[in-house]
């Protein structure tokens, strides 16, 4: 394309090449209001563009929320037809929910009988109805997961888990048994109290402990006992009995590693009692399943009972 100016040094220097300039045309030969009409289509065909391109991303987020459900439902039918992941899957909160909401209805007459076994006849029966009386209900409480979705055995054991209240009831409330619940927090508590404890204590194993002690879980973790003494709260440690001093080393040295990187100061004193002491050890017995630890964790002795 050749400028006004360099046209009219063309026309300068050689008269008979000259050439009308029009202000209408443009280089390409097209006039002003044809190259507005040009631009004014491409906005127009831009703008259709993307409308259909919002119309797509929306179909696309639609498509991947109904493949993802279709995947949690997928998951589910393969954790129901898969024994081994049945007895620890956790069951849908809402499900249970509404189960026991229609076990406990007024209108729901036999119940569950948590002095006989689940198996029972009359469980058995009410097992069936209240089955039944699920699956014409549309959907759970407090969600929009229809109970069509959900397959028979987790339905199943939803279920089991308000006859597993109800046995835990009949149990607690037999004679001699008024300090179960207490004795199961005191141990429920302990086994949690084991394994944060091991958590922290793991962040700071070097690669070579790592690769020698793997496999070591909370369950070789002393003991504690939170003892209060003239307002003054101290945490006894009972290192286990089994366990072998090369282990209890290491893990001294996990738990001294990881006070040093503390910032603050402990909660509780930390404290052991005399060696001699009756009460020096823990009385838990040794775990079993030994063949999945490493080896140097239990002493080489048969004298110990194994745990049930």
């Amino acid at each position: 394309m050749m400028s006004a100016y360099n046209r009219r040094l063309f026309e300068a220097q050689d008269p008979k090449m000259s050439v009308p300039v029009d202000s209408n045309i443009n280089g390409a030969g097209q006039s002003s209001s044809e190259l507005f009409a040009a631009v004014g289509a491409i906005v127009e065909q831009n703008k259709m563009l993307m409308t259909e391109l919002q119309s797509y991303v929306t179909k696309l987020k639609a498509m991947e929320e109904q493949s993802e459900k279709n995947k949690r439902s997928a998951d589910r039918a393969t954790v129901s037809n898969n024994p081994t992941k049945r007895h620890c899957r956790r069951v849908d909160p809402a499900l249970c929910k509404t189960a026991r909401m229609l076990h406990n209805s007024e209108s729901f007459v036999v119940k569950f009988d948590g002095s006989t076994s689940f198996t029972n006849q009359v469980n058995a029966e009410v097992l069936k109805k209240l089955i039944k009386q699920i699956r014409e209900t549309t959907t759970v409480l407090k969600g929009d997961q229809l109970i069509s979705s959900y397959s028979d055995d987790e339905i199943r054991k939803a279920c089991y888990n308000i006859y597993a209240n109800l046995r835990n009831q009949h149990v607690a409330n037999k004679p001699g048994n008024e300090d179960r619940p207490a004795r199961y927090k005191v141990l429920k508590t302990t086994r949690q109290r084991r394994q944060r404890t091991f958590e922290r204590r793991w962040k700071y194993v070097t690669e070579k402990e790592r690769v020698k002690w793997s496999g070591i879980d909370q369950e070789i973790m002393s003991d504690e006992e939170l003892v209060t003494v003239q307002d003054d709260e101290t945490m006894i440690v009972h290192p286990p009995q089994w366990r072998t001093q090369e282990c209890t080393d290491f893990l001294y040295t996990c738990d001294r590693r990881y006070q040093e990187n503390q910032r603050k100061a402990p909660k509780y004193k930390r404290a052991y009692r005399h060696a001699d002491s009756n009460d020096y050890y823990s009385k838990r017995e040794i775990p079993n399943a030994q063949g999945r630890y490493p080896s140097g964790v239990f002493v080489d002795c048969k004298c110990f009972k194994l745990a049930e």
